[in-house]
């Protein structure tokens, strides 16, 4: 297993160039009458996985793409670094950036991808 392994739906995506873990909590609060803060934790430890692709090629781009096409409810395969171990979580995929670095021999459709973000948060 590489450092930044990475699999959505069965399919191995390329590594990321980086992969960032965070952990989020989602709570409904609130301040009472004498400006005490009153919470309640609906979820604790929410995952999120912020990649980015330096260089990508259209094949390895249009594999990506082609993963996550469903856009929700992906089952996300990844070294949970909270959990201490490989483990599948839900997710949904969130925004994505896709600059285009150049076109390969100046053809327009054979872009280079450069920089390529993509995050993936718990359901």
């Amino acid at each position: 297993m590489t450092n930044n392994f990475l699999e959505v739906n069965g399919v191995a995506l390329p590594v990321p160039s980086t992969m960032t873990q965070s952990d989020y909590d989602l709570t409904d609060s609130e301040r009472n009458a004498k400006g005490i803060m009153v919470m309640q934790m609906i979820r604790a430890d929410i995952h999120k996985l912020e990649c980015t692709w330096n260089i990508l090629r259209p094949a390895e781009y249009m594999k990506i793409r082609n993963a996550i096409k469903q856009k929700y409810n992906l089952d996300t395969k990844y070294f949970i670094a909270d959990l201490n171990t490989q483990g599948t979580i839900k997710t949904y995929a969130g925004d994505r950036t896709t600059p285009i670095l150049m076109y390969e021999n100046g053809d327009p459709n054979k872009p280079v991808y450069k920089g390529f973000k993509l995050n993936f948060i718990e359901m």
